[in-house]
């Protein structure tokens, strides 16, 4: 791996950290509602993971899958809308923290349910096949 590519990995690791940071804090101040699970410290394992992939390879993620997202290409102003209920976020408002989904880039979502991704995952493979 080059220099270069161990920057970009770094950089997308600190931005994981950043906006999971401002999110806690809005969290804090009563602006995200719902539940919020980060995943602050594990930044190097969601970015590993999406660095392994291709870029048509398609993500399911976990009720931490706030870097995955970051890692596999979401806007991060979106999320951030989604967070907060708002319309111009991933699933509009709706989904929320735990639910983003962003078909366009490969992540077909999370899922607030432990290892509830899975069947789901296994449901897409077969459904592709």
């Amino acid at each position: 791996m080059n220099v270069e590519k161990k920057l970009e990995l770094l950089r997308q690791m600190y931005t994981i950290r950043a906006f999971e940071e401002q999110a806690e804090q809005l969290y804090a101040l009563g602006k995200i509602h719902g539940t919020m699970h980060l995943s602050i410290g594990m930044e190097g394992s969601a970015v590993g993971a999406i660095a392994a992939l291709r870029p048509d390879d398609l993500i399911l993620s976990t009720h931490r899958g706030h870097g995955h997202c970051i890692a596999k290409g979401a806007d991060l102003n979106r999320m951030a809308a989604e967070f907060m209920g708002k319309a111009t976020g991933y699933c509009r408002g709706r989904g929320g923290s735990m639910h983003i989904a962003d078909p366009a880039s490969g992540n077909l979502g999370a899922n607030g349910v432990v290892g509830g991704g899975i069947p789901i995952a296994v449901g897409v493979g077969l459904g592709i096949k």
